[in-house]
């Protein structure tokens, strides 16, 4: 009898097409091909228009879906100051998922918490045979601390500050009570100071859609001036980087190439994003795409404007396996080891930024050589399957330690 795994996520991680989603996506399909997996996660956004087609690409033991949307917002931070112990917490507590989780417990030999937030389900450890296992994303309280620089007035520096620390508790807590935390090289950096034990962690990487690997070599002379930007517009990092980059970069580019486009892949674009869009000639939403490779044929860059978050970047990841001259930022980059000018083009400003796109837009020559290292270094170094295999091992490992 295979062990009995529970899997526990924030939102369906289908179709795998952002971020975390490809990660969770991955890591959920090689899990079930070596134990019974369980699948509980909450429906935002139209994720239950995709229940069935995921369902139908993965053997599930037992599957539960329950829809929450609760916006970030002043009123549900106000709320989660009494109710939860951070935002995000709050955001994704549902009184239904929380009665389903304590009666399957009993079940299942190990939990898999996939996202922070989803930690609040699981009771402190009792001693007893279960184990638990958090699946980090990012340092999440990092994120909050470094959002703290773009704060636009003093109150919402004072929310961030007080966000961030509250992050910081239940993060910290949330690790300590886990029997083993897979987290990335940079966050475990964050997390071992903070007092959670380095032999709890397990080094793990968030890549991307390795099939970009196999695709065909990207031709210049195909492409358009064109940049193209994909990822989730909900979330707050990609939503602050694309607005400066629409404000304060996009405006110069355009001005320089007239004809230069931005096509902007992703769901759930705020007003703000939506009205920096549309008053920016030539840049378009394009809202969710199933297909991205003729975008990815046509586009001569991708970018990733980044100026807080933590942990891997996806979309970076991504961009290096499919072959697309990528320009980011030092977050962007963060915790994969690239060099700009060589695997991508890394600039934190605007006018470094602009200089570096351009030379992308105009110089064939260092586009080609920029795309063929790009692809080296992904396929060297970046590999999903000995990663998925070695978390195998490290939870067969833990499940021999019970009582």
């Amino acid at each position: 009898m295979r062990p009995r795994l529970l899997f526990l996520t924030n939102q369906l991680p289908f179709p795998p097409v952002s971020g975390g989603v490809i990660k969770s996506w991955r890591l959920l399909q090689h899990l079930s091909a070596h134990f019974d997996v369980t699948l509980f996660t909450l429906l935002k956004n139209g994720d239950a228009d995709h229940e069935a087609e995921l369902r139908s690409g993965i053997a599930l033991k037992g599957y539960l879906g329950v829809a929450i949307e609760r916006p970030r917002s002043a009123l549900n931070f106000l709320k989660s100051l009494v109710l939860s112990p951070t935002l995000n917490c709050y955001r994704n507590d549902s009184a239904l998922l929380r009665d389903a989780v304590t009666k399957a417990l009993p079940q299942h030999d190990l939990v898999l918490i996939d996202h922070l937030e989803m930690a609040q389900y699981i009771p402190p450890p009792d001693g007893g045979p279960l184990k638990v296992v958090l699946h980090q994303h990012n340092a999440e309280f990092i994120m909050w601390q470094r959002s703290l620089s773009i704060a636009r007035n003093m109150a919402e520096k004072l929310v961030l500050k007080v966000e961030a620390a509250r992050v910081k508790r239940f993060e910290i807590a949330a690790c300590k009570a886990a029997d083993l935390v897979f987290a990335a090289p940079n966050d475990q950096d964050e997390l071992v100071p903070l007092g959670v034990p380095k032999e709890k962690f397990r080094t793990t990487y968030h890549l991307g859609d390795d099939s970009g690997l196999t695709a065909p070599v990207l031709d210049y002379a195909r492409t358009e001036p064109a940049l193209l930007y994909v990822g989730t517009l909900s979330w707050p990092a990609n939503a602050d980087g694309l607005k400066w980059f629409l404000y304060d970069v996009f405006p110069v580019l355009k001005k320089k190439h007239p004809h230069l486009r931005l096509d902007i892949v992703g769901k759930g674009a705020d007003e703000e994003l939506q009205a920096a869009v549309t008053a920016s000639p030539g840049a378009t939403l394009l809202g969710f795409v199933e297909d991205l490779e003729p975008l990815y044929q046509r586009s001569r860059v991708f970018i990733a404007p980044l100026r807080f978050g933590s942990g891997t970047k996806v979309k970076v990841v991504t961009a290096l396996y499919r072959g697309l001259p990528c320009a980011t930022t030092s977050i962007g980059t963060e915790g994969l080891d690239l060099s700009d000018g060589n695997e991508v083009m890394l600039a934190d400003d605007a006018a470094g930024t602009i200089a570096r796109i351009d030379t992308l837009l105009t110089d064939r020559a260092t586009w080609e050589r920029m795309r063929d290292q790009s692809r080296k270094k992904a396929a060297l170094d970046l590999s999903w399957n000995n990663m998925l295999d070695t978390h195998v091992q490290d939870l067969n490992a833990l499940l021999a330690q019970r009582p």
